[in-house]
């Protein structure tokens, strides 16, 4: 399936690992021209060099960044238009603030976590629109966490600054839908990352068990009775990327193997 994408530019966040990391990756091998940045500047530049095997040097550019920071989203988005000289796809990848127990998180974790999870969401979306809407397209794909839907202990950081991203997202769906954007919520469940390896080495303290014994017993709860792959994270955001996802807008989607215990 052709999906559209050959010679579109993306701007994928949080894109030297994991679920980003996968993302770019599936943009690349469509044909698109792909904005990789993160904070790790070594392990940035290994992703390049994978995109550059795997398509052209020419299909990426490798910024590091840290898209908590206004001048950083400013720059990455400058760069990128004067680089490929167009914004198609946006995605929108940070990763979630430190687990905390809801009645004693201080005021400060508070801001850093909706600097980090909706402000940077926001901004960057505010950054790139005025290019997609003079294009008349666009694709602008925020990548949450099944938490916003069913919360996980002590991740009320990463739900509530996460839900905030929602219903900026539902807002603005509606009124970029007219232009051809489409504005889209993704949200994986267990998958199997580095962040997700570590929240579970975490949780195995004072067990008996190690996170790989943890992570059996988890998938044995989900109907597909296995986690994710980021690269079926990546597959995902690269449709709703696509031409052939043109229709689809405002909508929240998860990636869970059939684990979210609701009916809508």
């Amino acid at each position: 399936m052709d999906l559209g994408l050959r010679d579109r530019v993306a701007i994928v966040g949080g894109s030297s690992k994991g679920m980003g990391k996968a993302t770019a990756m599936a943009l690349a091998r469509e044909g698109a021209l792909v904005t990789i940045c993160a904070r790790t500047e070594s392990e940035l530049r290994k992703v390049e060099m994978e995109i550059a095997r795997l398509a052209s040097q020419r299909h990426v550019m490798a910024i590091p960044a840290d898209l908590s920071k206004p001048e950083n989203i400013k720059m990455v988005v400058r760069d990128t238009f004067n680089r490929f000289e167009r914004i198609d796809v946006v995605v929108n990848n940070i990763g979630g603030p430190p687990p905390a127990r809801p009645s004693e998180i201080k005021d400060d974790a508070w801001y850093d976590a909706l600097e980090q999870n909706f402000m940077s969401a926001m901004r960057m979306s505010r950054e790139v629109i005025p290019y997609m809407k003079q294009q008349r397209w666009g694709r602008i794909i925020n990548l949450l966490s099944n938490a916003v839907r069913e919360p996980v202990l002590n991740l009320v950081l990463s739900t509530s600054s996460r839900l905030a991203v929602v219903g900026y997202s539902k807002m603005l769906s509606n009124e970029l839908a007219s232009f051809n954007i489409t504005v889209n919520n993704v949200h994986p469940g267990q998958v199997m990352t580095g962040r997700m390896t570590a929240l579970y080495g975490a949780m195995a303290e004072g067990t008996g068990k190690n996170a790989e014994q943890l992570m059996r017993e988890a998938a044995h709860q989900i109907p597909m009775r296995r986690l994710g792959r980021p690269e079926e994270m990546g597959d995902l955001i690269a449709f709703l990327a696509s031409e052939r996802a043109g229709y689809i807008t405002g909508q929240n989607i998860s990636l869970d193997g059939g684990a979210l215990h609701a009916t809508i």
